[in-house]
């Protein structure tokens, strides 16, 4: 099996990857070839099914036996630089626009890996162990575990990758996908205009959909800000310094809340009425407008990993020439009344 990446080297460089056990070392020039022989009487490809597994106990073996049955696309590599330093690259064997390998090169080989746990996820929900409305962290549990020895289904689930932009004006969000079809191309399928939370509510990182709901209602606090004067009027119980910010916690409670893809800490991907979008808004959530979020609940599902990049910068205003005009005039009468 290859796994292609998008940085090509000019020069060869020693790789070592690691998938829990399965060890291969090679001598290449952006091409990382992972040997799957070791596996090679445990899985049959054409059914796509665990014929002879032995007991997994951690999530280095889950981490194989999900890469090798399609939910998990994603190994690591240390390779040693021109000047001897080691350095870790994350090689999928699924084409990733470049935005995704370059974040995914610092998710490092672990069980809190993003890519680990949407697989993780998707299996749950493949084999029954997630109910239609279930909450799911992507954890190895001792369900999973249960299960992964018994013949494991197909990942009939498309990759997907939603990327929230910030740092554009407007705040977008856009989904990648790749077909389960062995030879699938990626290609970016959607896109929309976004809110995403105000005094950065919404953090820069990369998490898995853990719930999915219809309608649901939410309820939490909303940060205001407040002067330092204000501040200290205030009760201990409502105030808090918040990202930098002087705030004061409004309690809010948002019934009937429609397309609802949770993916970190109660922040979710959902409907939210707003007159305009495109700007923070939100106590946290990535809002859409009715239809296009309508349209988003319809193509994620569970287990897809959300990445939020960037910071948001104001659009500057361009003034008109009458108005720059009557500025410059202000300027020069407030001059003279000076002088």
């Amino acid at each position: 099996m290859k796994i292609r990446h998008h940085h090509q080297k000019s020069r060869p460089w020693f790789l070592t990857v690691k998938l829990g056990a399965i060890l291969t070392a090679a001598c290449i020039t952006g091409v990382l070839t992972v040997n799957t022989s070791a596996f090679a009487n445990t899985f049959d490809s054409s059914t796509n099914t665990s014929i002879r597994i032995q007991n997994p106990q951690d999530w280095q073996q889950v981490w194989q036996i999900l890469t090798l049955t399609g939910y998990v696309h994603l190994v690591y590599g240390t390779y040693m630089g021109r000047y001897g330093g080691m350095h870790t690259v994350a090689a999928w064997n699924i084409p990733v626009p470049q935005a995704l390998q370059k974040i995914s090169n610092n998710w490092g080989y672990s069980p809190y890996n993003p890519a680990f746990r949407s697989g993780l996820i998707q299996f749950e929900r493949a084999d029954h162990l997630l109910n239609r409305r279930g909450i799911s962290r992507g954890r190895v549990t001792p369900e999973v575990l249960s299960a992964l020895r018994a013949p494991i289904p197909k990942n009939r689930f498309p990759f997907q990758w939603i990327k929230v932009e910030k740092s554009t004006h407007p705040e977008h969000l856009q989904i990648w996908q790749v077909s389960p079809d062995p030879q699938g191309k990626g290609q970016w399928i959607y896109r929309t205009v976004v809110n995403t939370g105000v005094m950065h509510s919404t953090p820069d990182g990369s998490w898995p959909i853990y719930q999915r709901l219809a309608k649901t209602t939410m309820t939490g606090k909303f940060p205001i800000a407040v002067s330092p004067q204000e501040y200290h009027l205030l009760p201990a119980s409502d105030r808090s310094i918040y990202h930098g910010y002087h705030v004061r916690w409004q309690h809010y409670t948002a019934p009937n809340v429609h397309f609802v893809n949770y993916f970190y800490d109660g922040r979710a991907i959902h409907f939210y009425p707003r007159k305009g979008y495109g700007w923070p808004q939100s106590a946290g959530c990535v809002e859409e407008p009715y239809q296009n979020a309508r349209k988003v609940y319809a193509l994620l599902h569970y287990g897809d990993i959300v990445s939020v990049m960037g910071h948001y910068h104001r659009k500057p205003v361009k003034l008109d020439r009458a108005a720059l005009l009557r500025k410059k005039i202000i300027r020069e009468i407030a001059a003279s009344k000076a002088s």
